[in-house]
């Protein structure tokens, strides 16, 4: 019972935000979807992460190891999905970033938020850092075809986990005002991303149906396995080992919708990814909820 009582506690908030933007997307009401992202990711996140990381008791040994075990996971889904794709005979530019790069943020974070608490959180984040980090950089070159670190360099979350990271080591807390500021900033983040969220889903088009689900599918039971066998690598345990395993296991992320339409790489049938993946991720998610609270 109690157990049940903790994955609604999860859960719900999750479904009530997306549910929200999808009604809110329905009623044809106005959402800026360009105004939020920006504010979201070059004020609140780094503000998220900063007020985070002052207020919870992690090691850097600890921080290490999330941010080591990410980047296994990013580069095993990398071969993985190179060697899927190609043995389907799939275009790698259109789909590969769609398979490598899961929902961190938007999904990602708010789970392990409600399910583990701030501690879960400060990994979710590092996790999300890592792979905002490739999203921009390998993400954006391979569907471009060129590689572009100025766009790396000019991301706030960046310097906001940099600057986070080494308050920790030398054990400096932030300035109470500085904290409360950010603190409230960074409460935007979560409730916002998931209503954007919401919102984006239901304004997607799929096409080319099955192959989308398909490659959904995929990506989730990769994530899910490469999760699993890195945090078993990596001698991972409880909280750490449970959020490297859930940002793992998230569907395919928004963004790569969003590059494909950029750069006309079937835009349709990524939309179809996001929309199948995410859709069969909300049903799956009780299960690996209780899974992970479980063992």
């Amino acid at each position: 019972m109690d157990l049940t009582a903790q994955l609604a506690g999860v859960v719900a908030p999750i479904f009530i935000c997306v549910g929200l933007g999808i009604l809110w997307a329905r009623l044809g009401a106005p959402f800026d979807s360009g105004l939020i992202t920006s504010l979201i990711y070059n004020v609140a996140a780094p503000c998220l992460i900063l007020a985070t990381f002052d207020k919870v008791d992690v090691t850097a040994a600890a921080l290490g190891e999330v941010a080591l075990a990410a980047t296994a996971c990013l580069v095993a889904f990398g071969l993985l999905a190179t060697l899927v794709l190609k043995a389907a005979r799939l275009d790698l530019p259109s789909y590969l970033p769609a398979l490598i790069f899961p929902l961190t943020g938007s999904m990602g974070l708010p789970v392990c938020f409600f399910a583990f608490g701030d501690e879960g959180l400060a990994f979710a984040i590092v996790y999300f850092t890592i792979s905002a980090v490739g999203t921009f950089s390998v993400g954006v070159a391979v569907a471009a075809g060129s590689l572009s670190f100025a766009t790396v360099l000019r991301s706030p979350v960046i310097y906001a986990v940099l600057i986070a990271i080494a308050l920790k080591l030398v054990e400096v807390p932030l300035p109470e005002w500085i904290f409360n500021t950010t603190d409230l900033l960074g409460g935007l983040v979560i409730p916002m991303q998931l209503v954007a969220l919401g919102v984006s889903l239901l304004d997607l088009r799929p096409g080319a149906f099955l192959r989308s689900l398909v490659l959904g599918v995929f990506r989730l039971a990769m994530g899910l396995a490469v999760g699993l066998c890195v945090a078993d690598l990596f001698g991972l345990e409880g909280t750490l080992r449970a959020v490297v395993v859930i940002q793992s296991a998230m569907p395919v992320a928004v963004s790569s919708y969003l590059f494909a339409q950029r750069f006309n790489r079937k835009p349709a049938e990524v939309a179809g990814m996001v929309v199948t993946s995410t859709a069969i991720s909300f049903a799956t998610l009780p299960f690996l909820l209780w899974f992970l609270l479980s063992t």
